[in-house]
């Protein structure tokens, strides 16, 4: 028995004095960015097979997450609405078809999908031209009640809202709620084209045309798209803008009031937003499932579906899709995973607002509990591989660390974060987390974070457990 004991105590020691100097490393790596910066860090670092290693530095201290918000968001999801969840968005009418004509309204009926596209819409409006339909005496009515609110989040970066990664959020959305229009300046003449097509917008060209050329630019006054400016006659250019649409709900009914017309199917009535009471369904589209969508979330950091899938939470959990009630939902789920909340303030699912706050301790137990979960790997293959894909793609990409780095970053001014897993160079598994707040340069931020996930990816350990690629999915 002494001959058993003996090596067991040998392997305990120098996992006890490699743990130590693994600390002695993140110290000096920390004590050398504190010397050099006035910024606010705070680290978790957790070993997924051995409970007594961990490392903790301002870990429960509150951190503006960026969108490290959106590990929360897509675990929340998971828990709450598991990911075989599906969107649903509906054509309806409260009429009867008789000769063609649908004697009624026809209702387009929102479930908050994200991932709602032009083709699917013209999709359902096929399906509905199988029912015989050539005429709607009625009105085509969008119902974007799903969610019990429409816009941008309070906190969320007033200089950015003209660009398509602030787009506001709603019940009723096509195209992730992002308008392109192609402006093509040929022999004089120019041409604007939008996509997607829609009634909506309207365009008015101000270009002039002189010896002296300039830039051209876009303004959007409500639902008029100005474009002006200056250029040659001479000279053929080809410019493309993309704005966030001011009124999802009623711009994605416009933009069904184009494909029925395409398709031959003339409204009579009017197009308004209202609630669809009494009904009766023509067709429904279904979207992927919650696991595929999660992937634009985290390994792509679109911001569009954080926003979605969180208001989806507060509606599936507490019937209101709102920001309120999605906060509220998701700190109850934190807290049912044990995770302390005196530090967490949710204001949206994306991370863009400024007034979030979070702790390194939160985001490591989240992770930590979904790593123990049968759905680890549906919320695994969401996050950015290092050098390989997604936001991670270019960062962590030489060769000791390239694949090992699986992880989600965070970014909007004076905040860069980043955490999720670590893959050692023996199979050995580290959950982290590495906040980064008050920077003055991103390169800070990046050569903190780069030298642990180092030290991490290439920790020497005498006990493995395997890697990621062979957790239990069952």
């Amino acid at each position: 028995m002494r001959y058993i004991i003996f090596p067991l105590l040998l392997i305990f020691s120098f996992s006890a004095y490699s743990s130590e100097i693994l600390k002695y490393q993140f110290e000096s790596i920390i004590r050398d960015i504190n010397n050099e910066n006035d910024t606010k860090v705070g680290i978790f670092v957790k070993s997924l097979s051995d409970d007594d290693f961990a490392y903790m530095y301002n870990y429960r201290n509150p951190f503006i997450p960026a969108s490290n918000q959106k590990l929360i968001t897509t675990i929340s999801a998971i828990a709450n609405l598991s990911p075989d969840f599906r969107y649903k968005t509906t054509l309806a009418t409260d009429g009867i078809v008789k000769n063609g004509t649908l004697h009624g309204n026809l209702y387009l009926i929102g479930g908050g999908d994200p991932s709602l596209t032009v083709q699917d819409l013209e999709n359902m409006v096929k399906k509905l031209k199988e029912y015989g339909i050539n005429r709607v005496e009625g009105n085509l009515i969008g119902d974007n009640s799903y969610f019990s609110e429409e816009g941008i989040g309070q906190g969320w970066p007033e200089d950015d809202l003209n660009y398509c990664f602030t787009a506001r959020f709603s019940g009723l959305s096509v195209n992730e709620n992002c308008l392109r229009i192609s402006v093509n300046i040929k022999n004089g003449k120019v041409y604007v084209s939008m996509n997607p097509l829609n009634n909506y917008y309207q365009t008015v060209n101000n270009i002039e045309f002189s010896k002296k050329a300039g830039n051209v630019i876009l303004r959007v006054e409500g639902n008029r798209l100005i474009l002006e400016g200056k250029v040659s006659s001479k000279r053929n250019l080809n410019l493309e803008f993309s704005i966030p649409v001011n009124h999802p709900s009623i711009f994605t009914l416009s933009v069904l009031s184009k494909i029925l017309d395409e398709n031959g199917i003339k409204v009579s009535g009017k197009m308004y937003l209202g609630k669809a009471t009494s009904y009766k369904y023509f067709v429904i589209h279904q979207s992927k499932p919650l696991r595929e969508l999660i992937k634009k979330a985290n390994k792509d950091s679109n911001n569009f579906y954080a926003e979605q899938i969180f208001r989806t939470i507060g509606k599936e959990v507490y019937g209101e899709g709102s920001t309120y009630a999605s906060a509220r939902a998701v700190i109850d789920t934190l807290r049912k995973m044990h995770i302390a909340t005196e530090n967490i303030r949710i204001y949206d699912g994306s991370g863009l607002s400024k007034y979030n706050y979070t702790t390194p301790e939160a985001l490591v137990k989240v992770l930590d509990y979904i790593y123990k979960t049968p759905y680890f790997y549906d919320f695994f293959e969401s996050l950015a591989i290092s050098g390989v894909d997604g936001t991670l793609k270019h960062r962590l990409n030489d060769q000791s660390l390239k694949g090992r780095i699986i992880a989600k970053t965070g970014y909007i001014k004076k905040v860069k974060n980043l955490s999720g897993y670590v893959k050692a160079s023996n199979g050995e598994v580290f959950v982290f987390s590495i906040l980064v707040n008050d920077l003055k340069t991103t390169e800070i931020a990046n050569k903190l974070q780069e030298k642990i996930c180092s030290i991490l990816a290439q920790y020497p350990r005498m006990v493995g457990i395997g890697n990621l690629n062979t957790h239990n999915k069952n």
